[in-house]
């Protein structure tokens, strides 16, 4: 069995960026991606550039974070303050009918085409709170990864940490939103909105933040490894120096950002990989 540790968020902040460095050179880490608009953006590509082994994925974002676009030109996507809109209003803007989704896939263009012209690789798609997946949203993505030749995008959500042992520490709102994420993925996926062949799944979402430990990476590995036809996984991740300004600037997502970190360096994780005969693989790397 093989797995991608990857890091989601390269480019948030510098302090998000240099952990994701660390937990690539010195730990497990092999796949981090990249916010386009972050204030750290310019940065992380210039930090891409200098670590050529580490593979680059795009994180689309469409809420809370700057456009790269005007907001001339992204005038049904009600920006606030100079940033997109709230999940929230997001989707309320999706269900009335009032989002013009050229102006979508205009920004996701231009998301994906800055690191393009820096001369770095795009291997992956995601994207923040998973904006990707929303009704109408589904076809964009897959049309911007044809046009790019971009063969993965995080389509398929599975947890198998749902067990007696860690339901008791799941919160309740979490879960809900967990539970609609799969339903959603699920129903698309059978309907083959994404190519098989795109199909990589994905686990980290129900203990995102820095909450996972060690133990739980390897009971879900070992949960996975029973189903022979799951050769690779996803476990997805936010790794970072858990600095001041970091906390201060988006203390209201509750993360611990160097706890991840912690764990991708964890040598026991590592030996127990070994153990396993669990290889840390990339998206590049992935046939």
């Amino acid at each position: 069995m093989k797995v991608i540790f990857n890091a989601d968020d390269f480019g948030l902040t510098a302090g998000v960026n240099h952990g994701i460095i660390a937990a690539f050179k010195k730990g497990l880490l092999t796949s981090t991606s990249l916010i386009s608009g972050g204030e750290a953006a310019e940065q992380a590509m210039d930090l891409a550039l200098e670590n050529p082994a580490l593979d680059i994925g795009i994180h689309l974002v469409l809420t809370d974070e700057p456009p790269l676009l005007s907001t001339k030109r992204l005038s049904t996507i009600n920006t606030r303050d100079g940033l997109l809109p709230s999940r929230n209003r997001l989707l309320r803007a999706i269900l009335t009918r009032k989002i013009d989704y050229k102006e979508v896939r205009a920004e996701w263009h231009a998301q994906v085409e800055k690191p393009l012209r820096r001369g770095i690789k795009i291997s992956h798609i995601d994207s923040h709170q998973f904006v990707h997946l929303f009704p109408g949203f589904c076809d964009i993505c897959l049309k911007i990864a044809q046009y790019y030749h971009i063969p993965f995008i995080r389509n398929t959500m599975i947890e198998p940490s749902l067990s007696k042992r860690l339901f008791p520490e799941i919160e309740l709102m979490r879960f809900l939103q967990w539970m609609g994420l799969w339903g959603w993925t699920r129903l698309i996926t059978a309907r083959r909105l994404f190519p098989l062949q795109k199909n990589m799944p994905s686990v980290g979402f129900i203990k995102a933040g820095g909450r996972m430990t060690c133990a739980d990476v390897l009971q879900i590995l070992d949960t996975l490894s029973v189903h022979k036809k799951l050769d690779c996984v996803e476990l997805f991740l936010h790794p970072g120096l858990g600095d001041e300004q970091t906390h201060r600037k988006y203390k209201h997502w509750h993360y611990f950002w160097k706890n991840d970190l912690n764990l991708l360096m964890n040598e026991d994780l590592r030996k127990g990989l070994e153990q396993r005969n669990i290889e840390a693989i990339s998206f590049k790397n992935e046939k």
